[in-house]
């Protein structure tokens, strides 16, 4: 596989994802007052080409009455109504030529107002956007218009043109044979539609007796397939040849889907890139946090050990303070009691250093977890009363504060709500350590008495 069908392989997975996802508005717009454009019309001698606009005033439309003539209408619609516009070509008082346009509803009911610069008509009919054609082929068109009002009509025209991107719009026209009633026309001919073909219009020219507007009325259009050898009276350039026309239409389809394709990756890499960075960020703001997290609490743990440190000295002064003052008042009774029941110091320091020698002796490194212990122990009884806060530092994103500086105290957060439970701890722990030492005590003796 050559480096160029794999890059169209990617840009067409790329392309189908975002055509599913974002649908692309811009191909399915209908000309409305506001945006309607004045296509190219066949004008009959007294028509100024050079004179065109188009009219989009609002007035007062006609409502939609029942069906006049359509009630047994024979013309079964076959198109998207949302495709279909009424369209009204007239001349004001200079000479100009204007056109108005109606959208056709989805009952096909559509209604034309009376311009106020209205001076005479041109031609009366409809126009049908890409959207509301058939794909390309031959094909038997019908057209049946039920008026409620007069029109008089002088004759009938199908007009067509195809659309390519970087040259002028080609045009085609051709006369119609109608059946004209009170203002109902009926129209019938075989055509051929380019791949191409936008957009397709149905025109009638209108009689100096016909009246003036408000016009309005249902509309039905029907398009029947026909083979394709079956002679046809017109149709949009370029659908003779219907195989060149498709692969124009999807040249030119490929392409601007391609130039938005690149577009679209650009757009992707950017954002990509973006993100990107704004993590790069975020971890290492995050790394410095812990970092300092770390300090804090290595500060705290040496300000606590000398805390300890600072106790154990004050209670060595204080209990040399208590023994100077029972000296000092002569308390002999006492003295006597401790030197009669109290064994020395000395003792005590032997025997102690005795037992730590048997404990040490017989199980070695295994004791060490109890020094640890106690010193584990010492220190939360006597830690620091700082609290510990918990702080989630502000996140920003391309300059988007997503959120601010937020931070949390467990302390509080513990002594509020769980209290009690470090209470229980506290409690269930003096007790456990309370009997494991009488039972240190009662095996000592046990072993002591044994020997």
């Amino acid at each position: 596989m050559s480096a160029i069908e794999l890059r169209k392989i990617l840009l067409l997975s790329v392309l189908s994802v975002v055509v599913i996802l974002y649908p692309l508005t811009t191909f399915a717009m209908v000309a409305t007052s506001s945006d309607a454009q004045e296509l190219p019309v066949s004008t009959s001698s007294n028509a100024l080409p050079s004179q065109d606009y188009m009219e989009t005033v609002d007035f007062d439309t006609l409502e939609p009455p029942a069906y006049i003539s359509s009630g047994d209408d024979t013309v079964s619609n076959s198109v998207d109504y949302s495709g279909v516009q009424m369209c009204l070509a007239y001349y004001d008082m200079s000479g100009v030529r204007h056109h108005v346009f109606s959208q056709v509803d989805k009952n096909g009911y559509a209604s034309i107002p009376l311009p106020s610069n209205y001076a005479s008509g041109d031609w009366f009919g409809f126009i049908l956007l890409k959207r509301s054609l058939p794909p390309a082929g031959k094909y038997n068109v019908q057209v049946h218009f039920a008026s409620n009002t007069f029109i008089s009509y002088g004759g009938s025209s199908l007009w067509f043109s195809s659309h390519y991107n970087n040259v002028h719009d080609p045009e085609s026209s051709f006369g119609v044979t109608g059946t004209y009633s009170s203002g109902d026309f009926y129209l019938s001919s075989d055509v051929s539609i380019g791949a191409s073909g936008q957009p397709f219009k149905i025109s009638n020219w209108l009689k100096s007796d016909t009246g003036t507007p408000p016009w309005g009325g249902y509309v039905n259009i029907s398009f029947t397939k026909l083979s394709n050898d079956a002679p046809v009276q017109g149709g949009s350039p370029g659908a003779d040849n219907v195989d060149q026309d498709i692969n124009q239409n999807i040249s030119n389809n490929t392409a601007q889907q391609v130039e938005q394709g690149d577009t679209i990756i650009e757009l992707i890499k950017n954002t990509i890139q973006t993100i990107s960075s704004q993590l790069t960020a975020f971890w290492n703001q995050l790394a410095g946090e812990f970092t300092n997290l770390y300090n804090k609490m290595n500060q705290q743990h040496l300000e606590s050990m000398d805390k300890v440190d600072e106790q154990i000295d004050n209670d060595n002064t204080n209990t040399d303070k208590v023994t100077t003052a029972i000296e000092s008042h002569g308390n002999f009774i006492i003295e006597g009691l401790k030197k009669l029941f109290i064994p020395s110091d000395e003792y005590f320091k032997a025997y102690f250093d005795d037992l730590y020698s048997w404990f040490s002796e017989r199980f070695g490194f295994l004791s060490f977890p109890i020094d640890l212990l106690l010193e584990v122990i010492d220190i939360f009884v006597n830690s620091s009363q700082t609290d510990c806060v918990l702080v989630l530092p502000s996140f920003t994103i391309m300059e988007n504060l997503l959120w601010p500086e937020m931070s949390f105290n467990l302390t509080e957060f513990l002594n509020t709500n769980f209290s009690f439970v470090v209470v229980a701890i506290k409690t269930v722990t003096s007790i456990y350590l309370v009997m494991a030492f009488v039972q240190l005590c009662e095996e000592k003796w046990n072993e002591v008495m044994m020997n």
